[in-house]
């Protein structure tokens, strides 16, 4: 997505929603409900005004609908939680990767940029840098311990076993 639409800013998504022949309504949405897509429409909470916590959500409802054909299950299938937080945790990884892809947000922590830095740099609210830092450290953790794995299992394997000697 990022590439196909040329994704640079945040205010982009609005070019991937027209793309995608997707479309927003700002709705008076009530409840937990902050956004919401049924077809090829997208709700969003009529009392956000907030333009960047506007296309956070609108990137997350993006998700929802590549990835999950919108975000019904809650309605649907209310007693499976389980799916429906998966489809949660996948459809805002969605949205993190479209506004702070994980190779542009390590390369500006080795250059140890501030929260404030990352922030500016890549247009986003707070509490989306917050969560997207939480998912990349959770990430970049299970990759780093995944890493020093393989590495353990090269250095101590004599190279001759079909299967690690653990």
């Amino acid at each position: 997505m990022r590439r196909r639409y040329n994704v640079q800013h945040p205010c982009d998504i609005e070019q991937v929603l027209a793309g995608e022949n997707v479309e927003v309504v700002r709705f008076p949405l009530e409840g937990r409900l902050d956004e919401m897509i049924v077809f090829n429409f997208i709700a969003v909470r009529d009392s956000i005004e907030d333009a960047r916590q506007v296309y956070e959500l609108l990137a997350h409802a993006l998700g929802h609908y590549l990835l999950h054909a919108g975000n019904q299950i809650e309605f649907v299938l209310p007693t499976n939680m389980l799916l429906a937080d998966q489809w949660e945790r996948q459809s805002w990884e969605f949205a993190f990767e479209l506004f702070m892809p994980a190779n542009l947000v390590a390369a500006r922590l080795l250059d140890r940029w501030s929260d404030a830095d990352l922030q500016e740099d890549f247009e986003v609210s707070a509490d989306f840098l917050s969560r997207r830092m939480e998912s990349f450290r959770r990430n970049y953790a299970m990759q780093s311990s995944s890493n020093h794995r393989e590495c353990a299992r090269n250095e101590f394997s004599d190279g001759w076993q079909s299967t690690p000697n653990w």
